[in-house]
């Protein structure tokens, strides 16, 4: 499965080489859409030691949730259980109705290798020295985000002065509307993790975190669990930022107008007002009070060994076969018994022709019986008759024998 979507080409591409590793994946750019998003699964089964053509047996939420939001599959789903980041959104998914149940595992970037060996990670870190990474607000597909660029990017210059190097680090589809070209103005480095849909995405954005000193962004996101969880500060920047719609067509607009009013409602959570407090100091620090808050939503502490991913995902698999092992009983269970409904109803309709046959010769022998009742009726009044006349004195005496015959005539 994941041959189709590999690009050789940009397995070994740097990381500034932005253009080249967002190229579009042609077959699912219009209406289709890949349930591994990132890759996320294959990081999973790389960790657990299963193999990489093994399908999980459960829903992996793509991203880290602060709300109750279960729109577009992400928490509940067909007859699957569902993973997810943190104890929090277990409870949200399991106070559903009907739910399939949902299981903790942490922050995804945990169970996921580095692009970069250690041995190339510290020429990296050499060469960019004590570095600031920005997270931009990023746009997805279908909705830009908006915000004042040039005012973010005169920030960035401001808190840059304490460090050697920035990088500014862009969504797949930021780079494909130009932004790019923006913070390039203001000098600084601009990478891209690639293609929601290239395996290595999750690497890449694991090894971008890795060498950087300080992060900082302009939006709550998933990257700010990612990077306190790697051991890196986070300052979070509270501007304001909207989102537009991009015009689309197909089932995607749909989703798209799904997702903008989740999007909307998202910072509606005293929450999120609590996470930019907490993250609003520019300080190389993270607090025991940022580790706690954040680990309700990214489940910092429920980040599994191969040894217990591996349990779990064989858990589901488990589930999985004994609830397809009773649907197939159940399925050859219920064309048993159609098989023998078929069975009866021809029984019943050979004995009801037989029954119609015999009621038939019943009928048949009836009219015969009529027939020789008439017979026996009329045999009995010739009977009557003759007996009539043999008794008679006028046959004695003037009817000789010889006249008998014509008598009855």
């Amino acid at each position: 499965m994941y041959e189709k979507f590999q690009n050789n080409k940009t397995r070994n591409l740097d990381f500034t080489d932005i253009y080249k590793l967002v190229e579009p994946i042609k077959k699912l750019e219009k209406d289709e859409w890949l349930p591994d998003i990132y890759f996320i699964g294959k990081a999973l089964k790389d960790y657990a030691g299963l193999p990489e053509d093994y399908g999980i047996k459960a829903i992996i939420e793509h991203a880290a949730q602060l709300n109750n939001n279960t729109n577009g599959g992400f928490g509940v789903h067909g007859s699957y259980p569902s993973i997810v980041s943190s104890s929090f959104r277990v409870s949200v998914i399991e106070n559903i109705p009907k739910n399939n149940g949902a299981y903790a595992v942490g922050p995804y970037i945990a169970y996921v290798q580095s692009a970069l060996s250690e041995d190339k990670l510290k020429l990296e870190r050499e060469r960019l020295g004590r570095n600031l990474l920005v997270f931009p607000a990023h746009s997805i597909r279908g909705l830009k985000a908006v915000y004042n660029i040039n005012s973010f990017c005169e920030e960035i210059k401001k808190i840059s002065k304490e460090y050697d190097s920035v990088r500014v680090c862009l969504y797949w589809k930021d780079v494909l509307l130009g932004t790019a070209e923006i913070y390039q103005k203001f000098g600084f480095e601009v990478v891209t993790a690639g293609h929601y849909y290239d395996p290595m995405f999750m690497s890449r954005l694991k090894s971008i975190i890795e060498t950087s000193t300080m992060t900082m962004s302009n939006k709550l996101g998933t990257y700010i669990g990612y990077c306190i969880y790697l051991n890196k500060p986070h300052l979070l920047l509270k501007t304001k930022v909207d989102v537009e719609k991009i015009s689309s067509d197909g089932k995607l607009a749909e989703i798209e107008q799904g997702l903008l009013e989740e999007v909307r409602k998202k910072d509606i959570n005293r929450d999120v007002d609590q996470i930019y407090d907490l993250l609003s100091e520019n300080r190389e620090v993270i607090t025991p009070e940022q580790y706690t808050f954040l680990n309700k939503y990214w489940g910092f502490t429920e980040v599994k060994s191969p040894k217990q991913l591996r349990k779990l995902l064989m858990a589901f698999e488990g589930e999985y076969q004994l609830k397809n092992n009773f649907e197939k009983k159940f399925y050859q269970l219920h064309e048993s018994l159609i098989a023998k409904d078929v069975y009866i109803n021809r029984l019943k309709n050979d004995a009801k022709l037989k029954n119609d046959k015999i009621m038939a010769q019943n009928d048949k022998i009836k009219v015969q019986n009529v027939y020789i009742n008439r017979l026996k009726n009329d045999v009995k009044l010739q009977n009557d008759k003759i007996k009539k006349v043999m008794n008679s004195k006028s046959w004695k005496i003037t009817k000789p024998l010889r006249n008998l015959k014509s008598y009855f005539k």
